[in-house]
């Protein structure tokens, strides 16, 4: 099973919110916009090895779902089990990966995925530092609560272009970014 961790440049001109407010990112992922492809991954098997971000989405169609953390029972509970059991379905699709975003080193990312996804139907990629959410404009403070956060949203990536994007209001969770409503945006 192998375990990414988002490594990106840091994100201009981020400007955190006065403690105790919640303020999402400005100017999230549209579709036909393009993910950054200079930042790098890290596959975290035997150790830490380097992965560039334009091997993840170059050339695939990913399907990346952002949760605002990893271990909290929205998100291991309610979300990621639907990515999971839909991971084949995704594939029939054409689909080449399912992946999970949070802001989240990748031993918590790992720890998720052994409770949920023993069989590594997704790939689990931690943004500990909050770059590749920030740089997309999909980062929420939480302010005390949590920090920085992803919020919470699902994305067809095909070749590194943003075909859907689906937001929802922050970090609580509806049917806007559930695997069944991805899935039935991805035409065959």
């Amino acid at each position: 099973m192998k375990f990414l961790l988002a490594l990106l440049a840091p994100a201009a001109a981020f400007v955190a919110p006065q403690q105790g407010t919640m303020r999402l990112g400005a100017l999230a992922l549209a579709p036909g916009e393009t993910v950054p492809m200079d930042g790098e991954f890290f596959v975290i098997d035997d150790g830490p090895t380097p992965l560039a971000a334009k091997d993840v989405f170059a050339g695939k169609t990913v399907v990346v779902f952002g949760i605002p953390g990893a271990l909290t029972p929205t998100c291991t509970e309610k979300q990621l089990p639907g990515f999971v059991a839909k991971a084949a379905d995704f594939k029939a699709k054409g689909v080449d990966t399912v992946a999970c975003l949070a802001v989240n080193d990748p031993f918590v990312m790992r720890e998720m995925a052994k409770a949920q996804d023993p069989d590594g139907a997704v790939v689990m990629l931690g943004d500990g530092a909050a770059t590749f959410v920030t740089a997309t404009g999909l980062s929420v403070d939480t302010g005390g609560f949590g920090g920085v956060r992803c919020q919470r949203c699902s994305f067809l990536v095909k070749d590194g272009v943003v075909e859907v994007a689906n937001l929802e209001g922050g970090t609580g969770f509806t049917d806007v970014s559930s695997a069944e409503t991805i899935l039935g945006q991805i035409a065959v």
